[in-house]
């Protein structure tokens, strides 16, 4: 019998591989680069093969190597197949495709992958501009064949800036670099969800202030006599998430913490243009390169609503648009395809604009700190970036819960001492609800927390009279209760796929463009880039998923280890200001007072007169800040009964003397509360209030019909310049 009639030569092996290979190319099917799926599908074109792959595997001695080394060898095995057939013919060129597409996305100069091409390892750079041209040419085909599977489901867009602002250009008189500034347009398809009818989407009023108040009273406030911990309880995690939610905002794909979101497999590039999104026209022009797409304005056509997630611009210039659509009708030079997109304020957005802004109202005490906890000479940046803040506001809070039994248990849960409840309320209060409200309530999918945070984040913005901040959850709470009022589908969608309605994707996806882009390249150039990304999908090339070293991921600062041990530092901290202000309590029986002058919140522009009673502030030393207003207290504060130094703050209590505009008679535990915001009530006088402070929800009501009033007025003044 001759041994050889089941078994082939070498060259006879690479010539039926290499022809199997061409034929998969010509009918452009993926590039395999698991061995045994490469095998298995060799095989079953010849059985001889068999005898070929067996020797090929045995070559490289499997017997003195472990299983993990053996995994990396048998993904080399597959690159050194398509080497040689590469090298039979010329056509077999994916995997040569895949690593110049690779090394070109990293920075690799052309010099480079022309030497690895000369080698026969990858494509030309030329090659690579000319597949990537032909990319970029089909990508409004691209676009539509991505949308097939996805016409009867909730779309929803993402429309964000992009710039590229250290272009560096030849000098022309005096000016010396050139930013590209492009607008970035993103679908991301819901593919579990049918389609959002756009019938009483919109609440004709724009902004309902009414109706606003009225939720809040009849959905927040009966909880809002509760602490963030208190309401919702301290978080008990393990390492891992611990880890990648102080990566949060962070968008660097290579993070192994962001491993699990980095997919934009589901993500559509609508497309990308050159745009600095500053105005009202400029949204506009992107909307209109949405709906010009053929499979997007069908879609719209057959009345169904895509809403957009963006941050305040993006909120404010839409509903302008929207407004003066309203108003005007065809007047106003929009079309009615306006009303097709419903703007929606990121959750990212209001994550990262809460967390800057408590860090920065009390960067005394943070900058304290961070000295403490890192043994620091210098003073915590102005504006650190903002990991750095994640891990300090993170720290504060595992910090807090270490220590908050001992610490209330001391001072006794009757304590109205303003400095006390102001430090309190920061680590009790604040500091978990700007944790939480993104990373654990938004992405878990739990929609009625993410709402009452979004009330609770909004009485900080308002608190801190944070512009624009303070206006924009409040067109997303009106449109939760105009959708409730008129039972939209859209809220039984945004309940079940909560996490998909976010501008997270757009952060990624610029994250990637970033990394895959240089400083020099044109805006045509980043346009062509972005094109090519949307076209990888990132998760679908598998060359990347088995090539790329474990080293290139980028790795969180701090091991889990290391938190714990700043952790231990920082209830340290926070245990040193505690008692400092218990000393001056218990031990000098000193009063912490707030002078009646004391202005509401950091004036703008300070004045040169410091006797200026309007700007006039007080220190809080036990958080070392030397310049305090009363924003910086709790929200009683900020309202106009501000809390007395003991006894029951309700204008109804029956116990009270009020001789002499004198404080009421004292409480008990047994016998009443004091409340996060600072005013103390008798259980009874509280409940007799309807369970919530009235003073409170005086100065919210106060701040929604305020901010909403300014809302309308700012919207109308751009209606008013038509013409």
């Amino acid at each position: 019998m001759d041994i050889f009639t089941d078994s082939v030569t070498f060259s006879q092996g690479v010539e039926i591989i290499t022809d199997v290979l061409y034929k998969r190319e010509q009918n452009k099917l993926p590039t395999i680069w698991d061995f045994e799926e490469f095998r298995t599908v060799m095989e079953s074109k010849d059985q001889r093969l068999k005898s070929f792959f067996d020797e090929l595997y045995l070559s490289t001695n499997p017997r003195r190597k472990s299983v993990s080394t053996m995994e990396k060898v048998s993904k080399q095995l597959v690159f050194l197949c398509y080497f040689i057939c590469g090298i039979r013919n010329m056509f077999v060129n994916n995997a040569k495709r895949d690593l110049g597409m690779y090394l070109d996305s990293t920075g690799t100069p052309n010099s480079t992958i022309d030497t690895l091409a000369t080698m026969g390892l990858t494509l030309t750079s030329r090659s690579i501009s000319y597949h990537k041209d032909s990319v970029s040419q089909k990508h409004s085909a691209t676009v539509e064949t991505s949308l097939e599977d996805s016409y009867n489901n909730a779309l929803l867009l993402n429309i964000d800036d992009y710039h590229s602002i250290h272009t560096i250009k030849m000098p022309i008189t005096t000016t010396t670099s050139a930013p590209v500034h492009l607008a970035t347009i993103l679908l991301n398809p819901i593919k579990t969800q049918p389609a959002i009818p756009r019938q009483d989407i919109h609440n004709l009023t724009l902004v309902n202030s009414q109706l606003v108040v009225t939720g809040i009273e009849n959905y927040f406030m009966p909880v809002y006599s509760l602490s963030h911990n208190r309401r919702w309880g301290f978080r008990s995690v393990d390492d891992e998430t611990k880890l990648e939610e102080l990566t949060v905002h962070s968008y660097d794909v290579r993070l192994k913490e962001k491993r699990s979101s980095r997919s934009l497999k589901d993500t559509v590039l609508v497309d990308l243009f050159e745009s600095n999104l500053r105005t009202m026209d400029a949204y506009i022009k992107a909307i209109n390169i949405a709906a010009s797409v053929p499979a997007i304005n069908k879609y719209i056509e057959d009345g169904n609503v895509i809403p957009v997630i963006a941050d305040w611009p993006g909120q404010i210039h839409l509903r302008t648009a929207i407004s003066r659509f309203l108003v005007n009708g065809s007047s106003s030079g929009i079309t009615n395809k306006i009303l097709s997109f419903l703007p929606m304020i990121g959750p990212l957005h209001i994550s990262l604009n809460s967390r800057e802004l408590i860090l920065f109202q009390y960067q005394p005490f943070f900058s304290e700190m961070y000295k403490y906890i890192f043994d620091k000479e210098k003073n915590l940046p102005q504006k650190p970036k903002p990991w750095r803040i994640n891990l300090l506001l993170e720290l504060s809070r595992s910090a807090w819960q270490e220590i908050a039994k001992m610490v209330e248990i001391k001072f006794g849960y009757m304590c109205k001492d303003p400095e006390y409840l102001t430090l309190k309320d920061l680590l009790d209060n604040t500091i978990p609800l700007v944790l939480d409200i993104y990373a654990v309530f938004f992405r878990a999918g739990d929609f009625n927390s993410y709402l009452e945070s979004c009330f609770r984040v909004w009485v900080i913005f308002l608190k801190f009279n944070r512009k624009n901040y303070s206006k924009a959850p409040l067109m997303f709470l009106s449109d939760i209760f105009h959708w409730q009022s008129k039972n939209h589908p859209i809220l039984s969608i945004m309940k079940a796929e909560l996490p998909k309605f976010s501008d997270t994707p757009v952060e990624i996806f610029h994250s990637l463009l970033r990394r895959n882009t240089e400083k020099h390249h044109t805006a045509e150039q980043i346009i062509k880039e972005g094109r090519y990304i949307n076209y990888l999908r990132f998760n679908d090339d598998g060359f990347k998923e088995n090539f790329i070293h474990n080293s290139t991921w980028a790795v969180y600062q701090y091991s889990s280890r290391n938190i714990e041990t700043l952790t231990r530092k920082t209830a340290c901290f926070l245990l040193d200001c505690f008692s400092e202000i218990y000393i001056r309590i218990k031990r000098k029986n000193l009063q912490f007072t707030i002078p009646p002058q004391v202005a509401l919140v950091r004036p703008i522009k300070r004045k040169k007169k410091e006797s200026d009673t309007n700007t006039k502030s007080i220190s809080i030393p036990a958080m070392k800040m030397k310049e305090a207003w009363l924003c910086h207290f709790p929200l009683g504060y900020s309202s106009s009964y501000k809390p007395s130094s003991s006894g029951c703050d309700s204008y109804s209590c029956i116990t009270n003397t009020f001789v002499n505009e004198g404080p009421g008679q004292p409480l008990t535990e047994e016998t009443g509360r004091v409340l996060p915001c600072g005013h103390a009530y008798h259980d009874t006088c509280f409940i007799q209030d309807g369970s919530k402070c009235l003073h409170c929800f005086d100065y919210i009501k106060d701040g929604v019909d305020k901010n909403v009033q300014s809302l309308l007025e700012r919207i109308c003044q751009y209606n008013s310049s038509l013409g």
